[in-house]
């Protein structure tokens, strides 16, 4: 039998797609080549250029240059790879957490690898990272596709729920010395935290009718209903947890750009940046979060110096989550590959010694070593 033959039954038995038009293999996230699809991963990108090449117009680029050749670069990649390493390990934490309290538990390793693949693709949208995390879900741990979205709904609540709190408790803190845009903020994010308070309210109160109970039981509200509110609370502070690190390496690192930010503003700003980053509007916040830190950050520096720092941050965090979701990436490709290998060998379909003509990327050392040829 060659290997198209594998293939189709490999398809009629799974009732599973076939292997990507780009090449990648069966249970890998394809990347498709058609000019749609490419037109909608460049538009991000081209949000952000033409936001940035405004923004530098504006300052004139060499003011920008002299506040980046000033900066003290030491002390900025310092800051940052100690702030890479503790974030990751931070968000892991998060994600493990709320798969555990939700029923679903994975190990932590598992965790840290679905989450430093993510970063790949969130670098592109921060909505499409968490996709990818449903997505990887699925194939490593069985966990329905309907299932994981709605997981991660659940994880987008507390991530936007703990950014609200931090940036009140900013408000809170920043009132004897009041910064700018402190009432607009602070107006904005109780408004908001409201909204987000009154919506599970809403679905954890919604009535046992034919429509309703459809709803409640759909895999895409079910942990919004079932979670308790001690598993709100402790995901939403472990959240804020992971959004300190923030703060602090914004409080050193701007230093490196001659720059000196009070921690308590900082505590108010750093949120309300992070949420900016979040929308969908640009590439990783590009672009966005370099007008926002500009209006933020304007009585503590000049526009080229908040500029010079912003596009280190965008640009430094780009190029390392892109290294870590690659490297990670592999990682996952290769266990995605394994587990279905190994699944076809226990099924029959296919004999171990002709595992690697059809999932070249697993390593065949990990196969059960009881599957006979």
């Amino acid at each position: 039998m060659n290997l198209t033959s594998y293939i189709q039954k490999m398809i009629d038995r799974f009732g599973d797609m076939p292997a990507g038009r780009d090449g990648s293999a069966p249970g890998v996230m394809p990347f498709s080549r058609d000019r749609l699809h490419l037109i909608k991963r460049l538009l991000p990108w081209l949000v952000g250029a033409a936001i940035l090449g405004y923004l530098i117009w504006r300052i004139e680029y060499y003011s920008l240059i002299n506040a980046l050749s000033r900066a003290h670069v030491a002390i900025y990649m310092s800051a940052l790879f100690s702030f890479i390493i503790l974030n990751l390990f931070a968000d892991t934490h998060n994600l493990y957490a709320l798969l555990k309290h939700t029923k679903n538990r994975t190990p932590f390793g598992d965790c840290l690898i679905i989450r430093g693949a993510s970063y790949l693709l969130m670098i592109v949208d921060y909505t499409l990272g968490m996709g990818s995390i449903a997505y990887y879900l699925k194939r490593l741990k069985n966990i329905p596709l309907a299932r994981g979205t709605g997981l991660m709904f659940l994880f987008n609540y507390t991530t936007h729920t703990s950014l609200l709190l931090v940036a009140l408790a900013g408000c809170l803190l920043a009132v004897d010395a009041p910064p700018p845009w402190l009432k607009q903020i602070a107006v904005t994010c109780t408004s908001l935290l409201a909204f987000s308070i009154v919506f599970v309210i809403a679905l954890k109160l919604l009535p046992d009718r034919t429509f309703f109970r459809k709803l409640k039981q759909s895999d895409l509200v079910k942990d919004y209903i079932e979670s308790s509110l001690g598993v709100y609370v402790i995901n939403i502070l472990y959240r804020g947890g992971f959004y300190f690190t923030f703060i602090i390496f914004f409080y050193v690192a701007v230093r490196a750009f001659n720059m000196d930010i009070p921690f308590m503003a900082l505590i108010l700003y750093v949120p309300v940046i992070l949420l900016i980053i979040s929308m969908p509007i640009s590439a990783f916040g590009l672009g966005t979060s370099q007008a926002a830190m500009l209006i933020l950050f304007k009585n503590y520096g000049t526009p080229a110096q908040v500029l010079a720092f912003s596009l280190a941050y965008s640009a430094s965090i780009i190029i390392v989550r892109g290294v870590i979701g690659a490297c990670f990436y592999g990682i996952i490709t290769r266990r995605i590959s394994n587990k279905r290998s190994e699944s076809l060998i226990r099924s029959g379909i296919i004999k171990k010694s002709e595992c690697n003509d059809l999932f070249p990327q697993a390593d065949g050392s990990k196969m059960y070593a009881g599957t006979k040829n």
